[in-house]
């Protein structure tokens, strides 16, 4: 079968990971699998070494409207089977070219209803997206989100993250000078976004930091806060219990080490973070909401209040005290991640892009 992926950017977020796994293992089952974007990013070589085949999309400027005519021309070069497009731009240019082409057409989504405000960019989403041919949410609530914008539930197909578990479990020790052998680390993992709501996680720091002199928080990524979160650290006085590390390509060695995995988000799709935190046995701060609620239960997780930030700092403080404690709930969330292979996940991919071929 012939798969053509289309992503805007191979940055680093969690959508972008999935796909530079998920592409290179079809090509591996006997797929001849191409990937195409515009940005090449961290996961660029990654897929270059892969038996997958690359397509670079030239454009000038973020919304260039000659992206579309170009990907034209590629998708009636590739001739693919099945199109599976990934994240918001991708899903309207390559759902286009899709409908014009008549291609089936496999549009992922990565995120729930309250991760899309009403803004023009995501309507024109949603007008282009309830005609794909399938729906491949990682979440019940991505596929709720389509059901509500009119899809039927025959055409969304519910297909969780893989957790790398392997390689999670085989990752190396941190080896990092800014972490130290006694530091009593809280760990981020994802974009610096507002719906993550790193605003209140650095103040809940800001009190545990008080009371705990060897607690460091890290936040592992990048993103449009960045420079907004790093002045809160300044304002605060906590430059040195504060890490901004950017992108990291090695997330599962920052898990190991962690003495807790803060999410705190305001919403999430199917939380990947969360998910490989579990495998490398990192006890969990969650803000009590569904998709949290979804991978671990009340004895896995602590949970807090999205918007307390003394709830949050107490919270963090008695993982950090008590760190049995900590650990035995950190093993209680295991159960989740046993059905959650990157076999698996290949396995359904499969299925369904051979059910819209035949059906």
């Amino acid at each position: 079968m012939r798969i053509l992926h289309l992503v805007w950017a191979l940055a680093g977020g969690g959508a972008e990971r999935q796909l530079a796994e998920i592409a290179p293992e079809l090509a591996q089952r006997g797929h001849d699998v191409h990937v195409a974007f515009t940005v090449p990013g961290v996961y660029a070589a990654r897929l270059a070494a892969s038996a997958c085949t690359l397509h670079q999309i030239a454009k000038s400027w973020k919304y260039d409207p000659l992206v579309l005519p170009r990907l034209v021309r590629l998708v009636r070069r590739v001739r693919p089977d099945v199109m599976h497009t990934w994240l918001t731009q991708m899903d309207i240019a390559g759902g286009l070219v899709s409908r014009l082409l008549r291609i089936p057409w496999v549009l992922s989504e990565r995120s729930s209803a309250s991760l899309y405000p009403p803004i023009l960019l995501n309507r024109a989403r949603v007008a282009v997206g309830r005609h794909a041919d399938l729906v491949a949410a990682n979440s019940a609530g991505g596929g709720d989100y389509w059901k509500d914008h009119g899809v039927a539930a025959a055409r969304i197909v519910v297909i969780p993250n893989f957790v790398p578990v392997r390689e999670i479990e085989s990752a190396p020790p941190l080896d990092d000078p800014r972490i130290a052998e006694g530091d009593e680390l809280v760990l981020y993992v994802g974009r610096l976004a507002p719906e993550k709501n790193l605003p209140r996680l650095i103040e809940a720091m800001a009190i545990v930091c008080r009371g705990r002199p060897r607690a460091r928080l890290a936040l592992c990524g990048d993103g449009i806060l960045r420079e907004a979160l790093a002045a809160q650290v300044r304002a605060a006085a906590l430059e040195e219990r504060v890490v901004f590390t950017g992108f990291v390509p090695n997330v599962p060695s920052w898990l190991k080490r962690a003495n807790a995995l803060a999410a705190v988000s305001f919403t999430e799709g199917h939380p990947n973070a969360v998910l490989e935190a579990i495998a490398a046995g990192a006890p969990l701060v969650l803000s009590d909401i569904p998709a949290y609620r979804a991978v671990a239960g009340e004895d896995a997780a602590s949970f807090v209040p999205v918007g307390d930030a003394e709830a949050m700092a107490e919270a963090i403080a008695a993982t950090l005290a008590d760190r049995d404690a900590a650990l035995r709930r950190a093993a209680r969330a295991r159960d989740v991640i046993a059905p959650l292979s990157l076999d698996a996940t290949i396995t359904r991919f499969e299925d369904a892009y051979r059910c819209l071929r035949s059906c």
